[in-house]
């Protein structure tokens, strides 16, 4: 499986499309995730296909290759179909009981590592237990103690003051820092263009500095040996061959 994909929420794997890794073929869509209650990690998926979606077939998590815009699966033609283990559930619409006995909610999703399937964390619809507000609440895997086919029983303490959910804002986080870095790193690119730009501007104003100087002493020194020429000879000054 692809080691750039990490943590995605539950539904957003609902009705992607599932690729055979060897043919390319398209085998279905995503119609729902299964999970191991004991282990807390994904260990399947339903697949549907057909025209009303009503054939349905189970993959591995195992078999899953790499989850992206679509999944792709391995599937070895020489194996027998595999089939849902009983133990798998569905912990989507499962009643939230306290270990005191009270209802704090619904599971609505919940958040895994497709890479190795393991849940981090659950979300569920707060009931206004404690007067706790309506909302989407994190539910730490840690908090849970039992899970079964229609509620899962949970530390009270875990969820009397709940962690709302913000879809997508550690997404959210990691794009504005990736931002800032590439903003960063051009802004240090412009600089040093600029910097190497007036350094050679710097070199060619001194080049030619240098040229006209030497033109400027030229031209001197020629109007020197101009005006020495048409200067006449003085009367009083005997010619140098007259001289004893």
């Amino acid at each position: 499986m692809s080691k750039s994909q990490q943590i995605v929420k539950r539904s957003e794997l609902i009705n992607r499309r599932t690729i055979d890794r060897r043919t390319a073929e398209e085998v279905g869509r995503v119609d729902r995730l299964w999970l191991d209650p004991h282990s807390q990690r994904a260990i399947g998926f339903t697949c549907k296909s057909g025209l009303l979606g009503n054939k349905k077939r189970w993959f591995a998590w195992a078999q899953v290759d790499t989850v992206g815009e679509n999944v792709l699966v391995t599937i070895n033609p020489e194996l027998p179909e595999l089939h849902q283990p009983e133990q798998a559930v569905c912990p989507i619409g499962l009643e939230v009981l306290t270990d005191a006995g009270n209802k704090a909610g619904t599971v609505v999703d919940y958040l895994f590592d497709v890479r190795t399937g393991s849940v981090r964390d659950y979300l569920f619809k707060s009931s206004g237990w404690r007067g706790v507000l309506d909302g989407i609440y994190l539910l730490p895997v840690q908090a849970i103690s039992t899970i079964g086919s229609k509620r899962a029983i949970v530390s009270e303490a875990a969820v009397s003051e709940p962690v709302q959910y913000a879809e997508g804002l550690h997404h959210k986080v990691g794009m504005v820092a990736e931002f800032l870095q590439e903003d960063l790193d051009r802004t240090l690119k412009n600089v040093a263009g600029v910097k190497r730009n007036a350094q050679n501007l710097a070199e060619k104003l001194q080049d030619k500095a240098l040229e006209v100087r030497d033109v400027a002493q030229e031209k001197v020194a020629e109007l020197k040996r101009q005006k020495d020429e048409s200067v006449p000879p003085d009367p009083a000054q005997p010619p140098e061959s007259d001289l004893p």
